[in-house]
């Protein structure tokens, strides 16, 4: 029973992300339609693969720029927040659903850099998938720290798991900026 709340809380994530993902990659579609063709879609390849240098950056503690991102998103987290309050505290394990839901546009930037990732998918529906697929990615943890956060705090603001977990980040990006390369050089753009 304990484990319904954290469960539907992360499944309302989950939605959001997707629901996120399906708007930002319309709009990709609809640029796409209206001529800005294959040059936007390396455009944002490379955008995704700084946004996430930069995260990676921040998770190791070698660089805060990425906070700057962030900001962009507190405005829209001050129209959600308040509504985040009629679920708290959770009354049901059910209220966990639409919490999780409200809580998924938090400021966050490595859920913009999985965005800017949907985004440069260049489709509505491959956006999606890719923020659903990005939302399951994150699920072990967050349910695990959901249920289990007091042991995985520990492990979470350990420096040495800050400084690998930045890394790997980093090397993502170096790669999604890699393979817009390679697509650059292949259309003799």
């Amino acid at each position: 029973p304990n484990t319904l709340a954290p469960l539907f809380y992360n499944l309302g994530r989950i939605s959001s992300y997707t629901l996120i993902g399906t708007i930002v990659g319309f709009t990709a579609q609809i640029g796409l339609n209206f001529g800005a063709g294959y040059d936007l879609l390396l455009i944002l390849r490379f955008v995704s693969g700084i946004t996430l240098i930069l995260i990676g950056l921040y998770i190791a503690q070698l660089n805060s720029a990425i906070l700057q991102l962030e900001k962009v998103g507190r405005l829209v987290w001050r129209y959600i927040q308040p509504l985040t309050l009629k679920y708290l505290p959770l009354k049901t394990p059910y209220h966990a659903f639409p919490l999780g839901f409200l809580w998924g546009w938090l400021p966050c930037g490595l859920v913009y850099s999985a965005l800017t990732l949907a985004l440069s998918s260049g489709s509505a529906l491959n956006s999606a998938l890719t923020m659903f697929a990005f939302g399951l990615g994150t699920f072990p943890i967050m349910f695990l720290v959901g249920s289990l956060s007091s042991k995985f705090n520990n492990l979470i603001q350990n420096s040495k798991f800050k400084k690998y977990s930045g890394l790997l980040l980093v090397l993502f990006g170096l790669h999604i900026i890699y393979i817009a390369l390679v697509q650059l050089s292949a259309s003799g753009i």
